[in-house]
């Protein structure tokens, strides 16, 4: 986490205004300040077409470097269509502007004007030759125009032509000698193709003649430490400092060009002076937390990390990304996972509207197993942020690992809301409402969700297996084995379905000979399940093989179900039908003390006879 250059990156100040491409001035404490239009070799000619229509506002559109001999009908037809081409390059029509300027250059082939829209239509295009041949072609016809000349510079930087735009450029000067902007795009060219003497020379006229500017120093001092001279690169930030002895950036930036060097003692005493200037700006803070860092002095650097996380000089987003390196190493110390903790409740605090903090918290409660807590948080982010759909997921989620039906019934009847079309959300509501008992309203949204699930195959498959059971809570026999027939159409070597469907035929005594295939399957599958075992040994049951059915509920209540009422039960039964009645009866008294078996249980054991 090294925030090395922190201050030339981070809430820049610096007041750069662009009102022309020439320059903008404004009055300062310290004198005239200029404002430099910077271009960049990719978009700087993007607004160029704005400038075409203050060249035609500003002059007419028949003024020409040459003569025109236009009859007064060529004049107006030249006219109207120059007139039509504008408004249709303003609409954004430019094939259409371009068919028509060039009409108008059929009419008037030394019009200049014409020839710069033709220009600024075909960089539209992103056709830099057409372009450059139009600009050559309005200079020759006007050569006193200094935006056509500006055009055609930029056009050869667009195209990385820096020396060729060097040429346009200091010609431009000749006649421009204070447009610091001109002087400035000769400074970066010459930068550009690294004649560092020549930029410096550039740099410098602009300082002389306009004072000291931020932008000029830094790219003064970037020169300067590629040519290895770095007394010369700290004294360009000396001067930003003298010119604006309040701008604890400036002091910034220099201590971090110390700490660059390894000088870490000039660098102390620099960031000593920014606490006296500020003491609760949070990007120093911030970076001496990298400093203190760097030093080996870890607890100071976490100290004042936490107070740069505590104020809201620092943006959020930088943070985040801090706090996401936190918890991708957190698990390798408590100390680390403590600090995490640390900065995430600080940022809850510092930004209690903004989610994302809280977000991350429940993430890191999560992985702590501390699951309630992390539920509490994304309860609070639901609240004001409806809109995000995997916030509901992990609420669900979490509230699924509870098994707090109440509340994923709530939650996802609430996301269903927002979020109509998302099946997992079904899923969540289908299931909660079967486990409540709701089972019209589980077999509404189950339902809804089969229906809208395409390529999660597993999901479709859970859905329908839970719809099974719902149908056969409701008596709804076919359409319960119909629903189980879809989950093993998807899955067939499915489990759960298995069990159930051989179990449901069973009780029914329905297909016997099916569910016990099925019932096999998931024994083979699972061979120690007492579960599978007890739905093998309770169809061969209904199919009276009885030895082989007491030979399996006898692997069955050895292996886990002499604590399940239901299998202790079926026990008795088997026991019973092979004539071991007192047996049976044991198994019955061990199945009553258990609880939850059958409604026939107790007159069974009065009785003391089978009772089906």
């Amino acid at each position: 986490m090294n925030f090395f250059k922190l201050f030339r990156t981070v809430n820049n100040k610096q007041n750069i205004k662009y009102n022309t491409p020439a320059l903008a001035c404004s009055q300062s404490k310290s004198g005239l300040r200029v404002n430099i239009r910077l271009h960049t070799y990719r978009n700087c000619f993007l607004v160029i077409g704005i400038f075409g229509l203050f060249i035609f506002s500003s002059c007419n559109i028949l003024s020409h470097s040459k003569k025109s001999n236009l009859t007064s009908r060529e004049n107006y037809d030249f006219t109207y269509t120059f007139l039509e081409a504008e408004r249709l390059k303003m609409l954004g029509n430019f094939d259409e502007a371009t068919f028509l300027f060039e009409k108008c250059k059929k009419l008037n082939n030394i019009s200049a004007t014409v020839n710069y829209e033709l220009a600024t239509l075909y960089i539209q295009k992103k056709d830099y030759s057409k372009a450059i041949y139009f600009a050559k072609t309005a200079i020759k016809l006007n050569p006193q125009n200094s935006w056509y000349k500006a055009l055609l510079a930029v056009l050869y930087k667009q195209t990385n032509e820096p020396k060729k735009a060097i040429l346009v450029y200091k010609e431009l000067l000749k006649t421009n000698p204070n447009r610091v902007d001109f002087l400035y795009e000769l400074a970066n060219l010459y930068n550009y193709i690294k004649k560092y003497d020549d930029a410096l020379k550039y740099y410098e006229t602009i300082e002389n003649n306009f004072g000291v500017n931020e932008t000029v120093s830094l790219e003064k001092e970037r020169i300067y430490l590629v040519k290895g001279n770095k007394n010369k690169a700290y004294n360009e930030i000396q001067k930003l400092i003298e010119s604006n002895p309040g701008e604890v950036r400036y002091y910034g930036m220099l201590a971090e060009s110390y700490v660059s060097d390894g000088d870490f003692e000039k660098a102390s005493e620099v960031y000593q002076q920014m606490l006296k200037i500020d003491p609760n700006n949070g990007l120093v803070h911030l970076s001496l937390s990298d400093f203190y860092r760097l030093n080996k002095e870890y607890e100071k650097s976490f100290n004042e990390l936490k107070i740069a996380f505590a104020s809201t000089d620092v943006e959020i987003d930088i943070k985040i990304k801090m706090l996401i390196t936190f918890l991708n190493f957190s698990n390798e110390s408590p100390e680390l996972k403590d600090q995490s903790s640390q900065l995430l409740k600080i940022l809850i605090e510092t930004y209690p509207d903004n989610n994302e903090p809280r977000t991350l918290y429940a993430d890191f409660l999560l992985k702590e197993n501390k699951v309630t807590e992390a539920r509490e948080h994304l309860r609070i982010v639901t609240k004001t942020v409806k809109s995000k759909y995997l916030i509901w997921e992990q609420l669900l989620i979490i509230e699924s690992t509870l098994n707090d039906y109440e509340a994923i019934y709530n939650e996802s009847s609430e996301a269903l809301e927002y979020f109509p079309n998302q099946p997992e959300l079904y899923y969540f509501n289908g299931l909660s409402a079967y486990q409540l008992k709701k089972y019209d309203k589980a077999q509404e949204s189950l339902k809804q969700g089969v229906e809208i699930v395409t390529d999660n195959l597993p999901l479709k498959a859970n859905m329908y297996s839970i719809l099974a059971d719902v149908y056969n809570k409701l008596g709804k026999i076919k359409e319960s084995d119909e629903a189980m027939e879809q989950v093993l159409k998807i899955d067939k070597g499915n489990k759960i379905v298995l069990n159930n469907y051989s179990y449901y035929l069973s009780l029914r005594g329905d297909s016997l000979d099916k569910a016990e295939r099925m019932s096999m399957l998931c024994v083979e599958l699972e061979p120690n399940n007492y579960t599978y075992l007890d739905t093998y040994a309770w169809v061969l049951y209904k199919e009276n093989k009885l030895q082989k059915a007491f030979e399996i509920i006898e692997k069955a209540y050895n292996n886990g179900g002499k604590n399940n009422a239901v299998i202790v039960e079926h026990y008795g039964d088997i026991l019973y039908k092979l004539g071991q009645i007192d047996k049976a009866n044991e198994l019955w008294n061990e199945a009553f003390k258990l609880g939850q078996a059958s409604e026939f249980l107790n007159k069974k054991i009065i009785q003391k006879i089978l009772i089906e």
